[in-house]
């Protein structure tokens, strides 16, 4: 019976590309503004600091980049004139497109008051996926958050006020955070094993959830944990996929994007056009087992 549910983040609760498009968008857009640069210059500099951390969320990515170079002697300037309104673009794009899939809420809702605990295992790092959960207010559902570790502070500068609140903690949400060392990234098992040991489960009472064939279907099977493919979540459109590669790195499209199947992943056992039939697999296995006994 199952008696738990773990569940990737990006594309599998959210989409991803439809907030990260447009929300480094709106930041390129800012640099520009205060900067004067063009706009090919602004993304190229983004994209070469995405690509060394893998991630388009390095939320150092400014300071860290060639735009800093001209004005590395005062950072405080910098910070104030460019990367405040930058970050406040990003900010404001997200709260208007960052959303959770239709029926997240309500079935993640259900599943909690069925008492069956479900831990988020994701690929970001602390940072951004602790941001994630708590603007869409998913803390207060999930059971844990496991990510991989937190960016690390860069050495170029950094705002007194970020430095100020990971020090006091960080962020601070509705259920504990857990961060898994870099090489416990998926399609690694070890995380999610560590997931049902900490559950007191077995890998098979636990379904897994994921849009990803190579990492998360792989995983599930390698456990002995159920697949579910989290099939909507591979639909994204040309347009989004054109803009994203303006603006994106390909090492963090590649992490964010890997739908195809390869040659060590069969069909996967359960497709979910909607992460509502989530419940449907939690109860029938209930019924399964209550026929059984």
């Amino acid at each position: 019976m199952i008696r738990a549910v773990v569940t990737d983040m990006d594309n599998t609760l959210y989409s991803w590309v439809d907030y990260i498009v447009p929300s480094i968008e709106a930041m390129v857009d800012s640099l520009c503004r205060t900067t004067g640069l063009p706009r090919i210059k602004v993304a190229q500099a983004l994209k070469a600091v995405y690509e060394r951390y893998e991630s388009n969320e390095y939320p150092f990515a400014i300071q860290e980049s060639a735009l800093y170079d001209d004005f590395s002697s005062d950072f405080d300037s910098f910070n104030k004139l460019v990367i405040t309104p930058a970050r406040e673009a990003f900010s404001t794009a997200r709260r208007k497109y960052l959303q959770p899939y239709r029926g997240v809420v309500e079935t993640l809702r259900k599943l909690k008051e069925l008492e069956v605990p479900v831990v988020a295992l994701t690929d970001a790092p602390r940072n951004p996926a602790e941001r994630r959960a708590l603007r869409m207010k998913l803390d207060g559902l999930l059971t844990a958050l496991y990510t991989l570790p937190a960016f690390p502070f860069p050495d170029s500068g950094i705002d007194p006020e970020i430095r100020k609140r990971e020090e006091a903690g960080g962020i601070q949400l509705g259920c504990p955070v857990y961060e898994l060392p870099r090489e416990l990234e998926k399609p690694n098992p070890a995380g999610l094993l560590r997931i049902c040991a900490d559950l007191g489960l077995e890998p098979s009472e636990v379904v897994f959830v994921g849009d990803s064939l190579t990492k998360d279907v792989r995983v599930a099977r390698e456990t002995g944990a159920l697949d579910c493919w989290a099939e909507y979540g591979t639909y994204v459109s040309a347009e989004y996929l054109e803009r994203l590669a303006i603006i994106s790195a390909p090492s963090a499209t590649r992490r964010h994007l890997r739908h195809a199947p390869d040659d060590r992943t069969g069909r996967p056992t359960v497709r979910l056009s909607c992460f509502e039939q989530v419940l449907e697999v939690v109860m029938s296995s209930r019924v399964g087992a209550e026929r059984a006994a």
